[in-house]
């Protein structure tokens, strides 16, 4: 799953950035000349800790990245040298550092969608006290970058960076109609199609109609996909050619939420939410 820097936009300073796009090409671009196969392999041993039930050890780090456990010890310590990495003296197993979440407020902080999008997401999680959430692309899955939680909300629904498949989730939906076609193919394609909940469409025709019925009314919706009692309703926020660069997303919950309650008053919030941040996109391309 290897994104390629095809389509550019305009960045504040007039210049031009690469927009990634899902191109679904496997391992052929990393072997090009640029490709440090070392440094990969050092995220690899970060990314091992992503899902993780808790700390790891060199045995579970080196099967979680598919390196041999001599190269997981080189890697793993390098980076419990470098702050990335806490060790425990005694256990000898390790737990992300806080030092990762310099690599967080790197994003936020150059994220100029994230810089217009957040007084809108807080003013917009006022009106019906729900939280509100701002998602974008990552390979076959959308991820969470900024998220306005509501006061009862569970830890997990409030920490930003957690992902879930674009396939199953309104976000992606809302994301996928407002993509060129061939994108939209190659990412269904690629896409795992797991069932989260016995109400999970994994069918690739069936997520394809729901990627048209989101392009037809403007917003992505779905009940009990990623979550049982989860209504799910996004809305795209495009950029100045029309490209959806990420999606305006609010979750409501059975019973205290109908689906025709959630269309009749969130599906509205989140298409003026996404239109604001939109506006703002195109008027500064």
């Amino acid at each position: 799953m290897i994104y390629s820097g095809q389509g550019f936009g305009s960045g504040m300073d007039g210049s031009l950035h690469s927009k990634p796009t899902f191109s679904g090409g496997g391992e052929q671009n990393k072997a090009g000349t640029l490709f440090v196969s070392s440094l990969e392999k050092g995220f690899r041993v970060l990314e091992a800790f992503r899902e993780a039930p808790g700390d790891l050890g060199l045995t579970e780090i080196a099967l979680r990245t598919g390196l041999d456990k001599s190269a997981a010890q080189r890697f793993t310590n390098t980076l419990h040298q470098l702050g990335y990495l806490e060790k425990d003296a005694r256990s000898r197993r390790y737990r992300p550092a806080s030092r990762l979440m310099d690599f967080s407020y790197t994003f936020l902080h150059q994220s100029r969608l994230a810089e217009i999008a957040v007084v809108r997401l807080i003013n917009a999680s006022k009106v019906h006290g729900t939280t509100v959430n701002l998602c974008e692309m990552i390979d076959t899955n959308i991820i969470y970058t900024v998220r306005i939680p509501h006061s009862r909300a569970s830890y997990p629904a409030t920490v930003p960076g957690r992902r879930m498949p674009a396939s199953s989730t309104s976000g992606g939906m809302a994301i996928l109609a407002f993509r060129p076609a061939n994108e939209v193919a190659s990412i269904i394609a690629a896409s795992e199609r797991r069932a989260m909940t016995p109400n999970t469409i994994t069918d690739a025709d069936a997520i394809m109609d729901r990627i048209d019925e989101a392009r037809d009314q403007g917003f992505g919706f779905g009940v009990g996909q990623a979550l049982p009692q989860e209504i799910s309703v996004a809305a795209p926020v495009l950029d100045s050619q029309g490209y959806a660069v990420a999606a305006v997303q609010v979750p409501v919950y059975l019973p205290q939420w109908s689906a025709e309650e959630a269309r009749a008053k969130i599906a509205p919030l989140v298409m003026e939410t996404a239109r604001s941040i939109s506006g703002v996109l195109a008027s500064e391309s």
